[in-house]
């Protein structure tokens, strides 16, 4: 995995260099205290590792602190810690983490993640949490027993344990992505400016004493000491003796989330790196925030040999990965819909580098997202790209100009022009065709061509592994074909193939499709204002589909229900279809509408006919369908021009039947309906 750049070059002047301190002192204030972050995490660093170099070639130089255990910029707070809290050096290569290997002597290392958030220490008298202190400048901090325990309280360090235990806990309180998500929203409906990162959103909620709104948080531990503990050498029996008290472990986390086969703990540099490079891999995916990954010692013997130095111990490194944020400015919005028909969002930037690769587009999330923000064209935004991951704007930051222009959203769909489906925070196009996963979904539904197993995951999975470009390209897969097509299920994140079983039953799924009737087909277009009602009526006017594809606008325009609008939408999408069209009549499926013959037509013969309610052993559309298979007009509202209701079970037809019989039209039951079908299909 790529590595930060290095080394740092000092810099060239006394005045640089105390510029460069009071730039690192103002952003390290920000980085802790809660503040609005004023400079990337990798800056950051890069900046204090030039004036650690500085500092080397210039003893004389004054970095006020910056390079030692208080580089933090914060205040001492006003309790004292009995054993200093301090940092970790960092290292961010293979051949840095074999060296430190080797000062182990062979002992075996632990690697565990290194949680973005802020360190603290507390205490338990009698299965009690008595007291929980931040870390402060690592010497002392502040107390923050009231934050901690107050409801909801922090996820993973209980306020009492099942067993009547005396002794402490180091770790870290950060915030997952749900907990980040969840107090944003809420500080934001309390009129604040959202949180930058869940860094900040930690340092700066921990330091108030009453909030008005929620701000979930959880917690990681990764010491412990105490009752019972006097004589357990491992740093991993520590943890385990943690975890059964309730308390969430760092350990438990890192190895919750490393693949199958990989050790979080070794002696060999190589078993050590290779879980260091799983865990960065995956930082994308875990859910919660890290920066690097923790390899220290597990015996306590051995940590005691090894001692620390003036600002960190020599038995823990911390593994920095490559920075994933960097500040862009924002210079436009593009639309977008997506495979699933939702809309998409994204931010045009002025360019920027991180990890190597130039990034000039990020994502957004959600119109009502953006406005919370307060985004507009020309904003200074944060932007993440964790490992290959698309990079996102993840918020304003900074003080920001004064010319920023307000960002309006499109009120309709940019390839269709019909307005959004605007029921949640996602907006949605809910025309079929513009999206080929919404479009195939859409067509192997129930009530259309009636595939089973064609969700919208195998759908993603079969346009993805570019099976499928078109609804005719359906006809043309295998089940082997299929059965090697991988599709992410949703809630999880790992991939998981199709199937041969799957496959097997899909292909005939798709084969039987291709007998159902030519409204059906119709239907399964999803041409622009044509749903079921339209491709039944279509069907059943034109009778054939080349009959239908030859139709005129002025044709077209005359059907019961369509006029000028739709008849030109029709037409045109017929137009654009041709290719497929003539595809889909190569491979076999129906293009003749099917009626039964004049003597079995009966009763409703040229009849407008509603149906309501439940129909035994048809569903809605089927029995849609078996009245026009009789050549009746199928209606979905009663009128005074309706000739027959056919009334079903359930509550749902009194409302129609008790229209029906204001106005007098006809009722037929549902078991007569039936018989008269049943009658057609054997005349």
């Amino acid at each position: 995995m790529d590595s930060i750049p290095a080394p740092a070059t000092p810099f060239d002047d006394l005045a640089s260099f105390e510029q460069a301190v009071e730039r690192a002192h103002t952003a390290a204030q920000a980085y802790f205290g809660g503040e609005t972050p004023t400079m990337p995490d990798g800056d950051y660093d890069h900046l204090v590792a030039r004036i650690a170099t500085s500092m080397a070639a210039n003893p004389q130089w004054d970095d006020r602190g910056v390079t030692t255990a208080v580089a933090a910029g914060i205040s001492a707070g006003e309790v004292r810690h009995e054993t200093p809290m301090l940092s970790l050096d960092k290292i961010t290569t293979a051949a840095e983490l074999e060296q430190f290997t080797n000062t182990l002597n062979a002992g075996t290392a632990v690697v565990e993640a290194k949680f973005d958030g802020m360190a603290c220490h507390v205490d338990y008298h009698d299965g009690r949490l008595v007291r929980a202190v931040s870390r402060g400048d690592g010497m002392a901090g502040d107390d923050i027993t009231h934050q901690v325990t107050r409801e909801p309280g922090v996820a993973g360090l209980p306020k009492s344990l099942p067993h009547p235990w005396s002794g402490s806990v180091r770790g870290e309180i950060f915030m997952t992505n749900t907990d980040f998500e969840t107090a944003n929203a809420a500080r934001v409906a309390a009129g604040k400016p959202p949180f930058v990162n869940p860094r900040n959103a930690v340092a700066g909620s921990i330091r108030k004493i009453e909030r008005i709104h929620s701000v979930p948080m959880s917690f990681a531990a990764y010491a412990i000491s105490g009752d019972g503990l006097e004589d357990v050498d491992s740093h991993l029996e520590r943890m385990a003796h943690a975890r059964l008290s309730g308390i969430t472990t760092a350990t438990m986390l890192t190895a919750g989330a490393l693949p199958v086969g990989t050790l979080g703990y070794g002696h060999r540099a190589e078993d050590l790196q290779r879980a260091v490079d799983a865990l960065g891999d995956l930082r994308p995916s875990l859910g919660f925030p890290i920066d690097g990954a923790v390899i220290k010692a597990d015996s306590r013997a051995v940590r005691t040999r090894l001692g620390s130095h003036s600002s960190a111990p020599r038995w823990a490194v911390a593994y920095k990965y490559p920075p994933d944020t960097v500040y862009s400015i924002l210079r436009g919005i593009e639309v977008s819909v997506g495979r699933t028909g939702r809309a998409g969002f994204r931010a045009v930037i002025d360019p920027v580098t991180v990890a190597g690769t130039t990034i000039r587009y990020a994502s957004l999330h959600n119109v009502d997202w953006i406005a919370q923000q307060g985004l507009g064209i020309g904003s200074r935004v944060s932007v993440v790209r964790a490992n290959d991951v698309i990079p996102r704007v993840t918020a304003a930051v900074g003080e920001q100009p004064a010319d920023v222009v307000p960002w309006i959203p499109p009120a309709r769909c940019p390839q269709c022009d019909q307005p959004w489906e605007r029921t949640g925070q996602l907006w949605r196009c809910t025309t079929p065709a513009c999206s080929l996963v919404s479009l195939l979904t859409y067509a192997a539904s129930r009530d259309v061509l009636d595939i089973d197993g064609l969700g919208e995951e195998v759908a993603a999975a079969l346009v993805e592994a570019e099976l499928v470009r078109d609804l005719a390209d359906l006809y043309t897969l295998t089940s082997d074909r299929i059965a090697q097509a991988s599709y992410v299920r949703a809630g999880t994140t790992g991939g998981r193939r199709i199937g041969a079983a799957t496959a097997l039953n899909l292909v005939a799924g798709i084969a039987a499709a291709k007998e159902r009737p030519l409204a059906r087909h119709i239907t399964s277009l999803g041409i622009r204002m044509t749903g079921r009602r339209m491709g039944r009526t279509l069907a059943q006017h034109f009778g054939t589909l080349d009959a239908l594809r030859a139709a005129t606008v002025e044709e077209l325009a005359v059907v019961d229900g369509i006029g000028a609008t739709k008849a030109f939408s029709i037409h045109t999408g017929l137009r654009d279809l041709a290719g497929i069209l003539d595809r889909l009549t190569a491979v076999g499926i129906t293009t003749v509408h099917e009626t039964t013959p004049a003597a079995a037509q009966g009763a409703l013969a040229g009849k407008r006919v509603v149906i309501t309610g439940a129909i035994p052993t048809m569903s809605r559309t089927q029995a849609q369908e078996a009245a026009e298979r009789l050549d009746a007009t199928v209606s979905g509202s009663v009128t005074a021009r309706t000739d027959l209701l056919v009334v079903g079970a359930g509550s749902s037809a009194r409302s129609k039947l008790a229209k029906a019989n204001k106005l007098g039209v006809p009722t037929m039951s549902a078991e007569d309906f039936l018989a008269l079908h049943a009658q057609a299909a054997t005349s």
